[in-house]
């Protein structure tokens, strides 16, 4: 996402400075907002990354406590059956 962020403000810069003249194709100023809103979500997905590692790996060792238990249960004779749906 920095890639594309980069490569939209270099693009804008050349519209805006008349390096390169888009002036028959207005639809090309749209590259600085462009820029902008991608820098914005690369900074977001930054700030969360951090977290979301730490959800992954929490929600990780939960996954993996329910299904060691299961098999316990089910060797002690102790497994629990929903009740049918009528």
């Amino acid at each position: 996402m920095l890639e594309l962020t980069i490569i939209n403000c270099v693009a804008s810069a050349l519209f805006l400075t008349g390096i390169v003249n888009v002036s028959d194709a207005p639809g090309f100023y749209v590259t600085f907002p462009l820029a902008a809103i991608l820098y914005g979500m690369f900074l977001i997905c930054r700030m969360l990354q951090k977290d979301v590692v730490e959800f992954d790996a929490e929600h990780h060792h939960q996954h993996a406590a329910e299904h060691h238990a299961e098999p316990a249960k089910m060797l002690h004779g102790h497994e629990h059956h929903a009740p049918a749906k009528a």
